[in-house]
Formats: structure tokens, C-alpha cells, sequence
């Protein structure tokens, strides 16, 4: 089986589904389809659909990240779940495993290119992947930039990815766009590139064979561009640009500087003062110090209290 499929694709260039070396599967995607996340979307690629959330939260809800040596906070926070029935099996729904970890580590990567340094919200994306056949981590970064537009995250660009494979033999090569599970299991690479109209945001390579030539590098960096490109025009076409505002039941937060001097009077004695504002308008407040500033944020589900607390 193995011997046939991979000398029909480099003799006849034609693929297990019919496909010819770079065409992209059909691509369907929606934006806004769950009524209570903050954002959603679902993107469906062949046979490979992801649907993805966006939680808005504050400071309080950064992820604390620890190593022997660090002690880091996370502003940004990706989610990569792959249940056993996405291929139709029936297993243990156990803990993450390490797939999950490293498909949500490079998703993670290459959104967080695009997001805006000064943004205030703590962002949680969560992709749930509800059938797959080849490249769901690909699915959830094309997933995630939707979801993060349509929940008003200002992205500067949507950012897509594709996977990439590779049969090389007898000195004969086919490069592969779009690859199905099994084109990854029977092929000798799996290469995934990420990004934007621009450049490129991630890329993670595993290979069978005994490394690459440039010539089979380059071809597959300017198949994998072509690829992005035509993902991205649907992306576009789907939702352009991020929301101008966001949605009416996601969190607000208002942000406010003042001088150094004057945040122990804001805070009061035991933190007396920003207690009792807390209590009468209904908004949390967050007070930390940035160089000779006080920075405050202000954090409510609705916006009476948020102007409520400024005042």
C-alpha cells in the first residue's frame, strides 16, 4: 500500500483523494455561531474542523507559569483539546497529552506574533477539534485568528497555516499542500508553516528521511506561502478586520494613570478606600506601579459601573 501510494504521487502527481500536489481541501468557516463566549468560530478544512473560543478576563486571571528558574505570567493563553472521537475512536479521556501540549504550544506562538503588546484584556483561547484528518494544529491557528477578530481583539492581520509533505525517492520528489493523515503517515515529512500576507509567524518540521535538500526546502516554503495566501483570502472573506467593539455581555475594562505619590491614597489605609469603591460600584480595581506611575484598570460586565468607578 505504502509502495503504490507514494509512486503514484511522484509518477502521476496525484494524490489518495484524488487532489493534485497543491490544491488546499474546500474550506468553510463561520464567526459568531455560540451565543455566550466572548468570541467563537468554527473553521472546517476538508476533513479537519476546529471550533475555537475566546475568553476576555483581567489581570487576575493571568496564568502563572513556573520553571526551576522563572516565575513568568501569561497574558496570553492557548487551549489545543483533541478528543478520541475526532477520529472516531473510543479511548480514556484522560490528561494532555504531549500531541495537545505541542500543537497548542506552536498555535499559541504564532497568534501571540499578532497581538497587540499594550492590550489590557487577559486572552484565553480554548479549540476544540471535532473531526481530523491531517493538520488540526493548522485548523486551530486559522480558528484562533477568526475567533480573536470576531471577539474584538484589534489584530493588526489574520494569521493561517498549512501543513506541508514531502515523497521522496530515487532521486524524484513531490511536495504536498493540504496533507491527510495519511499522506503524513505514509509520507516522509510534516511541515508546518504559519503567517500572515507578510511573513511567516511559526514553523515546526518533523521528517523521516535523512534531512532536506534546499531545493526541497525552497519548493516547500513557496508551495506552503501559495497555500497560506488562499486560506487567508477566505479568512477575509469571512471577517475582515477585528470587531470595533466588543461583544455586549463580554467584560470591560477601563484603564487610568496617575502619580506615583498618590496610589496610597487611592489604596487607604489596610486598602480601606479601594475596598469600599469596589463595594459601592460593583467594578474590580486593579492598582499596580510602572516607573514614576500609579496604572489603574478598572474591570465590570457592564459599563454603568465602570464609569461609575472613574468618577
Amino acid at each position: 500500500e505504502k509502495d503504490v501510494i507514494r509512486k503514484m504521487m511522484i509518477n502521476e502527481k496525484v494524490r489518495l483523494d484524488g487532489r493534485t500536489l497543491e490544491i488546499v481541501r474546500p474550506l468553510t468557516m463561520e464567526t459568531d455561531l455560540l451565543p455566550s463566549p466572548h468570541g467563537c468560530s468554527l473553521f472546517t478544512r476538508g476533513e479537519t474542523q476546529s471550533l475555537t473560543t475566546v475568553t476576555l478576563g483581567t489581570v487576575d486571571d493571568e496564568l502563572l507559569l513556573e520553571t526551576a528558574q522563572t516565575s513568568d505570567y501569561l497574558k496570553f493563553i492557548l487551549h489545543y483539546n483533541f478528543p478520541p472521537f475526532s477520529t472516531g475512536e473510543i479511548k480514556m479521556m484522560r490528561g494532555q497529552s504531549r500531541r495537545e501540549v505541542g500543537h497548542g504550544n506552536l498555535a499559541m506562538r504564532s497568534l501571540k506574533q499578532m497581538m497587540p503588546a499594550d492590550y489590557p484584556y487577559t486572552v484565553r483561547v480554548v479549540s476544540d477539534i471535532l473531526e481530523s484528518n491531517g493538520s488540526s494544529s493548522m485548523a486551530t491557528v486559522c480558528a484562533g485568528s477568526l475567533a480573536l477578530m470576531d471577539a474584538g481583539v484589534p489584530l493588526p492581520k489574520h494569521v493561517s497555516g498549512v501543513a506541508m509533505g514531502l515523497i521522496a525517492e530515487e532521486g524524484k520528489f513531490a511536495v504536498l499542500t493540504d496533507i491527510l493523515g495519511d499522506e503524513d503517515h505514509l509520507g516522509d515529512m510534516d511541515f508546518k508553516v504559519t503567517g500572515t500576507r507578510d511573513g511567516i509567524c511559526g514553523i515546526q518540521m518533523d521528517i523521516k528521511c535523512d534531512g532536506l535538500s534546499m531545493e526541497i526546502m525552497m519548493q516547500a516554503l513557496e508551495q506552503a506561502r501559495r497555500g497560506r495566501l488562499h486560506i487567508l483570502d477566505a479568512m477575509y472573506n469571512c471577517i475582515p478586520a477585528a470587531r470595533p467593539d466588543l461583544k455586549p455581555h463580554a467584560p470591560r475594562i477601563e484603564q487610568m494613570a496617575i502619580d506615583r505619590e498618590f496610589i496610597g491614597a487611592v489604596i487607604g489605609p489596610g486598602g480601606k478606600i479601594i475596598q469600599e469603591m469596589q463595594r459601592e460600584t460593583g467594578a474590580k480595581i486593579n492598582i499596580e506601579e510602572v516607573g514614576e506611575q500609579g496604572i489603574i484598570k478598572i474591570f465590570s460586565a457592564n459599563k454603568e459601573s465602570i464609569d461609575k468607578a472613574v468618577a
